[in-house]
């Protein structure tokens, strides 16, 4: 670290920093925190206080959350089912394809439209539904937008470890927010309970379709028996021809009833279908191939022909306990086939399966379940027709007058059987219908979840805060690096510099009402800045060996503005206060300041003496303090450059170091004229001196280098001028302040 102190109790200091790394990169952090800590603060509070405004005026955020429950989907009661199970039940993907669902246009869409319905009957506040672009503000927005605001603040997600949708929106009024999720949620279940009821609604239109076609085909047999009774004279059948013509009717009511069942469950099986087809479209292929197996085919048949004629020999028997011997009877039979039947039947599902995966199992089974019961149904059709051909056999031989009433007489019989039956299956299609509720219900409407979730104030203050502090770090070290200034001696040091002192800044002090802040020896001599300058004079006086005779000393700096003039009479006046008799001179003839600081006129001067006008002694002037005298600049030459390196000016320097025991030179700026130069050549030494968070680095190594490369002995060092010691070094700045201030300021630090 630099030598910087200002006075000579820092020398402890000193030498404990000196033993420390030049490159201690924690330290270089604290000083670019400690010199801009007055914009951290700055920043900081700014964004506290725009924190706190925020915090204050923002609007309070509620959040609504309604809760809907799933179960597995329904079956249909009018299919009976097999022996097995379908599979169907809430799972995560039928969960996402829910989620889907409530997503979807459709949805969105009679969501606005029921929310737009209501806007003007309700008693309550809005805000998402006020259209803000039309005032006063008592329009709804178009369901059109609506719709697409809806799949912006609205979220629909699972609710974890639960078969169940939470539909959450949030918004400035909870009472609009409960209501809009509770209309999100009334809508999917109308939706629901319309899906769920969508098979059996299809399946209900074709009986009422079957059913209108057999009403009348029983009214077309009514008419055509009474026509042929008025025209043939025959009233009614024969006991036996009865029977038979009943036999065949019943029989045929059946296959009807059968044929209708049928085509019920081949239209399930064919929306079944196109669910499966995508995945795997040899699917119907594999399971026709396993049910038409002639063992599972053979079995099969047996069952379905023993429980025809069971059903057809229980129709007859009016004893109950007759009826129930011959069930029994048949069940016994039954129940073994059925037995291999259910073994064969596991076999061949969890064959299918095997193929089939896990998301599409239940679908599997659903589909082969419903392709044996229409396998069953045909069986069962096939057997019936076989009866009716023993049946027409019998009936063969009759006259042909009541062959024709036989065949009327049974198409009455048939329509009335099959419409009772349709009649059956309509009411059966109607509870079924009125039965299905949907597997979605209402689970919580989150009513008690009123309490204001944003803003979290103390969380954004806290991120104020932390922001506030980022941003004013940032700043601080963006300007660092941005920054290409010289700003500590350290710096100075680590390159190789010699630092003789470093300069405090000098602030304004009152003298006879008049601010003389540049002459600080003189005027305040026991301020810090005044300390600073003896450290400098006593070390330029240690700079050389006593051997050699050090009496000329130039003082210069890189660019203008660095404080040269300030440094220049301030170290004369410390030499002054030391007893040596000293002159301060100023060769500054483009800009001289030297008159300023002693508020004196500029001539007669050095110029209007080398143009031999005056002599020395009119030159020469005195000044308050003891030992030092000054020589302005005088009239503005127009060749500065050849005067100071002419003849007379070198013979003059001569002279001068045989009246004064020192001789202090104020001159140019090293860069921008070559009159410093002219002097450095001319004097025993040379102090550059370097402003603080002003002077650009490359312009002081510019003319470091160029100075140190051409007469290096010549090159006392640098001072590093207007230094913030206590922005830089912080906790020492104390000891600086203790040390620096006369007795009667001292202060006692704790």
């Amino acid at each position: 670290m630099a030598k910087n102190n200002s006075y000579d109790e820092f020398d402890e200091f000193e030498q404990t920093n000196d033993a420390a790394p030049s490159k201690d990169v924690l330290k270089e952090y604290i000083n670019v925190l400690r010199q801009n800590l007055i914009p951290i603060l700055i920043i900081l509070s700014v964004s506290i206080i725009y924190t706190l405004i925020y915090v204050n005026t923002a609007t309070n955020i509620y959040r609504s959350t309604t809760s809907v429950k799933l179960e597995s989907p329904q079956g249909n009661i009018l299919t009976a089912n097999f022996g097995f199970e379908g599979g169907n039940s809430t799972n995560e993907k039928y969960i996402s394809v829910q989620i889907a669902v409530m997503k979807s246009y459709d949805i969105r869409d009679k969501v606005s439209k029921v929310l737009i319905d209501s806007f003007n009957t309700g008693n309550r506040q809005y805000s998402i539904l006020l259209n803000r672009a039309v005032l006063p503000e008592t329009v709804a927005v178009s369901q059109e937008v609506l719709r697409r605001e809806l799949g912006n603040f609205v979220s629909i997600t699972a609710v974890k470890g639960l078969d169940a949708i939470s539909i959450t929106a949030e918004g400035p009024i909870f009472d609009e927010l409960q209501y809009i999720t509770k209309t999100y949620a009334d809508v999917y279940l109308r939706y629901n309970v319309d899906l769920s009821r969508q098979d059996i609604t299809n399946v209900k239109k074709f009986i009422v379709d079957e059913r209108e076609k057999k009403f009348k085909e029983l009214n077309d047999a009514e008419t055509s028996i009474q026509n042929f009774q008025k025209r043939t004279g025959y009233i009614s059948l024969t006991t036996q021809t009865a029977a038979l013509v009943n036999n065949i009717a019943q029989y045929e009511a059946l296959i009807k009833g059968n044929e209708i069942e049928t085509k019920i469950r081949e239209n399930n099986l064919n929306s079944m279908n196109k669910k499966f087809s995508d995945m795997d479209p040899q699917l119907n292929d594999f399971i026709d191939a396993q049910i038409n197996q002639s063992y599972l085919a053979a079995i099969q048949s047996q069952v379905a022909n023993l429980e025809v004629q069971r059903d057809i020999e229980l129709a007859p028997i009016q004893d109950e306990q007759v009826k129930e011997k011959t069930r029994l009877a048949y069940d016994r039979k039954l129940d073994n086939l059925k037995v291999k039947l259910a073994e064969q039947i596991e076999i061949m599902k969890n064959g299918i399966q095997a193929n089939t995966p896990a998301e599409k199992k239940g679908l599997s089974a659903d589909i082969f379940k419903e392709k044996l019961e229409i396998q069953d149904m045909k069986l069962k059709n096939a057997y019936y027709q076989n009866l009716i051909a023993k049946s027409n056999a019998e009936l063969k031989n009759l006259p042909e007058q009541m062959s024709e009433l036989v065949k009327l007489e049974r198409d009455r019989s048939s329509a009335e059987k099959l419409y009772t039956t349709l009649e059956q299956k309509y009411q059966e299609a109607t509870i079924n219908e009125r039965a299905r509720v949907g597997n979605a219900s209402i689970l919580d409407l989150g009513l008690d979840n009123n309490a204001a979730v944003a803003p979290d104030r103390p969380k954004i203050i806290l991120f104020g805060i932390l922001i506030g502090l980022g941003l004013g770090l940032a700043f601080a070290f963006v300007r660092n690096y941005l920054d290409k200034s010289i700003k500590s001696p350290d710096e100075l040091e680590s390159r190789g510099a010699s630092v003789l002192s470093w300069i405090p800044k000098i602030e304004s002090i009152q003298k006879n009402g008049s601010a003389t802040p540049e002459f600080i020896v003189g005027n305040k001599s026991n301020s810090a800045a005044s300390e600073a300058f003896k450290a400098l004079r006593t070390r330029i006086q240690f700079s050389r060996l006593e051997s050699e005779q050090l009496k000329t000393i130039l003082v210069t700096s890189s660019i203008p503005f660095e404080g040269k003039t300030i440094v220049s009479s301030n170290l004369a006046g410390s030499f002054a206060q030391a007893g040596k008799k000293v002159l301060i001179m100023d060769c500054d003839l483009r800009k001289p300041r030297i008159h300023n600081v002693f508020e004196t006129d500029k001539f007669p001067g050095l110029s209007d003496y080398l143009f031999t006008n005056v002599t020395l002694e009119d030159i020469t002037r005195p000044t308050p303090m003891d030992n030092l005298h000054f020589i302005t600049s005088g009239t503005i030459p127009p060749n500065p450059s050849e005067l100071l390196g002419s003849v007379q000016m070198k013979q003059f320097i001569n002279k001068l170091k045989e009246i004064y025991d020192m001789v202090i030179i104020d001159s140019p700026p090293f860069i921008t004229v070559t009159d410093s130069e002219i002097l450095y050549n001319i004097t025993d030494g040379t102090v550059l001196v370097c402003q603080a968070n002003k002077t650009p680095a490359d312009a002081f190594w510019k003319t470091y280098d160029r100075l140190n490369k051409k007469y290096p002995h010549h090159l006392l060092g640098c001072v590093l001028n207007n230094f913030n010691f206590k922005s830089s070094y912080g906790y020492y700045y104390n000891y600086y302040y203790y040390y620096s201030q006369p007795d009667s300021n001292k202060k006692i630090l704790k």
